[in-house]
C-alpha cells in the first residue's frame, strides 16, 4: 500500500518537492490557493484537495512549504487548520523560512493536538527542489525524522538533523546571511566589471575558475548579464529572510554590520518595485546608486 504524504503550497519550491514525492511512489495529497499547479500535479497522479482539513483526514505525514509565519499559522492553526483534522501521532515537517522563535510556536501549536512538528528548511533553490537534490536543516525529534526518512530522503540529497525544533531555522538563517551577502557582491562585481570595459562573460568564466567563486555568483551572476529577472527566488522573500536574521541577532546579542547593509539595499529593491522580480534584480539597485546600467555594451544611464 502506498504511503499518503501531504504538501500544501505549491509556488516554486513546493511544486518541486510534491512532484519528487509522486517518483518515489509516495500517494502525494496537494493544496494551494492557485488551482493550476493543483491541475498541473493532478495529471501527474497527486490528489487535490479543497483545504487542508481534507488533507489532514488522509495524511499522516504532511510538508508545509508557504511564504512565511502568517500563511502556516493560518493553515496549520484555528478550527479549520491541519492540526484540529490530523490524526494524533501524525507529523508536519514547516519547509518555510521562519525564525526560531516562530517555529516553536507553531510546535506548541501541534504539541496541544498530539502532533509532532519539525522545521525543516531548505536550500538548493528551484534546480535543488526539482532534482531532489534539497539541502535540508532539522530540528525536533530524530525519531520522528528516521520515521520519515524515506519521504525526506525523495526531496533532498543532503539531510541533516541539527537538534531541537527551532534549530533547522538557525542553522538556515546562517545560510541566508551568506545567501544575501553573495548576491549583492556578485553584482558589485559584474557592475565594477561592466565599469572596468571588461567582457562581462569573460569576467564570469574567470570567477567560475577563481577563489571569489560562490554558489550565488554562479547562479545569479549571468542573469545579471543577460538581464533576465525572471523571478526564480524571490527578492522580497530574501528581504524577509534578512529581517529573520537580523531579528535573530539581535536577540542574542550579535552583530552583523555587513548583512545590515546588505538588509537595506533589498529593502530598497522592494521599495523600488523589483519585490517580486528574482533576487539577481538587486543589481538595479546599485545601477542606481552608481548611475550605470550593467549589460554587454556597458550603456550608461
Amino acid at each position: 500500500m502506498r504511503e499518503e504524504v501531504g504538501v500544501i503550497g505549491l509556488g516554486n519550491m513546493g511544486f518541486g518537492i510534491a512532484s519528487n514525492l509522486l517518483k518515489a511512489g509516495f500517494h502525494v495529497f496537494v493544496y494551494d490557493i492557485r488551482p493550476e499547479p493543483m491541475d498541473k500535479l493532478k495529471a501527474k497522479g497527486a490528489v487535490a484537495v479543497s483545504g487542508v482539513r481534507e488533507m489532514a483526514r488522509s495524511c499522516p505525514l504532511v510538508f508545509s512549504v508557504l511564504l512565511d509565519y502568517k500563511q502556516n499559522l493560518d493553515n496549520l492553526t484555528g478550527p479549520d487548520g491541519l492540526f484540529e483534522g490530523m490524526e494524533e501521532g501524525g507529523s508536519v515537517f514547516v519547509c518555510s523560512t521562519l525564525s526560531p522563535a516562530q517555529v516553536r510556536e507553531l510546535a506548541a501549536f501541534a504539541q496541544k493536538r498530539g502532533i509532532h512538528l519539525l522545521d525543516a528548511p531548505m536550500s538548493g533553490g528551484i534546480q535543488g527542489a526539482e532534482a531532489g537534490t534539497l539541502s535540508i536543516m532539522i530540528g525536533g525529534d530524530a525519531k520522528v525524522l528516521e520515521k520519515n526518512r524515506k519521504a525526506v530522503e525523495a526531496i533532498g540529497s543532503h539531510i541533516f538533523h541539527m537538534g531541537e525544533v527551532g534549530a533547522g531555522e538557525s542553522a538556515k538563517s546562517i545560510n541566508q546571511m551568506l545567501v544575501a551577502t553573495h548576491n549583492v557582491a556578485a553584482a558589485e562585481a559584474m557592475l565594477m566589471a561592466s565599469k572596468s570595459g571588461i567582457n562581462l562573460r569573460q569576467m564570469y568564466d574567470i570567477i567560475q575558475n577563481s577563489a571569489g567563486y560562490s554558489w550565488m555568483f554562479e547562479h545569479r551572476a549571468m542573469r545579471m548579464i543577460e538581464r533576465d529577472f525572471k523571478s526564480r527566488g524571490v527578492l522580497r522573500i530574501l528581504l524577509k529572510d534578512t529581517n529573520i536574521v537580523m531579528e535573530t541577532a539581535q536577540s542574542l546579542g550579535v552583530v552583523l554590520p555587513i548583512l545590515g547593509l546588505v538588509r537595506q539595499l533589498f529593502q530598497a529593491g522592494v521599495n523600488a518595485g523589483l519585490g517580486d522580480e528574482d533576487d539577481s534584480a538587486i543589481v538595479k539597485v546599485l545601477e542606481k546608486l552608481s548611475c550605470y546600467q550593467l549589460n554587454e555594451n556597458k550603456k550608461n544611464i
